[in-house]
């Protein structure tokens, strides 16, 4: 058989739900989100020097609530708990300053201090899903609990059953994975992937968002908020509302706003009733 064929992948149904991922109540307290200018929790970050996407990343799972609800179960370390495994419980901890915080931006120090002695974090220009990836993949090492970071997989995994199909004789094989992250090519090829959403319920939660050049730049993200339905500008440490043509306008239109180029969407699932989508190499993600 010849590999030269196209690539059709398609998600499949989960044996947990959404609502099961959330279900059993934390022992500590949920996160408000009813703090702060905007009384949704949101709050900037401080400007660390660092030139990459950590800031975006962070808020973006700040302002995931399903997210927050699972990892602040975690409780805290105990003194044998080394630094190198201590991501999980400074991580919430930055949530826990960034939800009570009464500035405009909190520094996040601690959970970049984590981060480095991983080497996940360095000061040169970076791939925001490589370090997307990287993160959450020492996230969920160095969670306490099996419980809990099965839950926490379950949030963020992709089922996807992928088929690979010979041009010339039509055989085709299927193997079933999991994966973080989707690469979708923006241009159109003879071999282009096609990703068909079936069962599933999404919406766009976020864009991570860069603006420079490939060498030199700039990490931002749109970030819709679970309070009051409204999008947001996070900027370092300047948050501020914006619209959903100014989220549209990160793909396609660089001389708007900000001048942004949409690198990763956050896709979540949403209660909104959907058919069954099919998103071609035209989508950003």
């Amino acid at each position: 058989m010849y590999e030269d064929g196209y690539v059709d992948v398609q998600l499949v149904e989960s044996e947990e739900s959404q609502q099961d991922v959330c279900e059993a109540q934390p022992t500590k307290k949920y996160l408000s989100y009813s703090t702060g200018k905007f009384k949704n929790g949101a709050v900037g970050l401080c400007n660390i020097g660092v030139t990459n996407c950590l800031n975006p990343l962070l808020q973006m799972l700040y302002m995931y609530k399903e997210f927050t609800d699972v990892l602040c179960r975690v409780g805290k370390p105990d003194d044998n708990v080394p630094a190198e495994k201590r991501l999980p419980y400074e991580l919430f901890a930055l949530f826990e300053a960034m939800q009570d915080s009464e500035e405009d931006a909190v520094p996040p120090y601690r959970v970049l201090r984590c981060l480095q002695m991983l080497k996940v974090m360095s000061f040169v220009q970076v791939d925001v899903a490589d370090v997307f990836s990287s993160f959450w993949n020492h996230l969920l090492q160095n969670i306490p609990d099996s419980d809990l970071e099965e839950k926490l997989r379950s949030l963020y995994n992709i089922p996807l059953e992928e088929r690979l199909t010979c041009q010339k004789c039509l055989h085709q094989r299927s193997a079933h994975c999991d994966r973080l992250i989707l690469p979708l090519r923006v241009s159109r090829s003879k071999y282009h992937r096609k990703l068909t959403l079936t069962h599933y319920k999404y919406r766009l939660f976020a864009v991570i968002a860069h603006s420079g050049t490939a060498t030199f730049g700039h990490f931002s993200s749109y970030i819709n908020s679970c309070k009051d339905g409204r999008w947001y500008f996070f900027n370092d440490s300047c948050v501020c509302k914006v619209s959903w043509d100014d989220v549209k306008c990160t793909y396609g239109n660089m001389a708007f706003n900000w001048g942004a180029t949409a690198s990763l969407l956050i896709y979540v699932h949403s209660d909104v009733e959907l058919n069954s989508v099919t998103s071609d190499s035209k989508s950003p993600l």
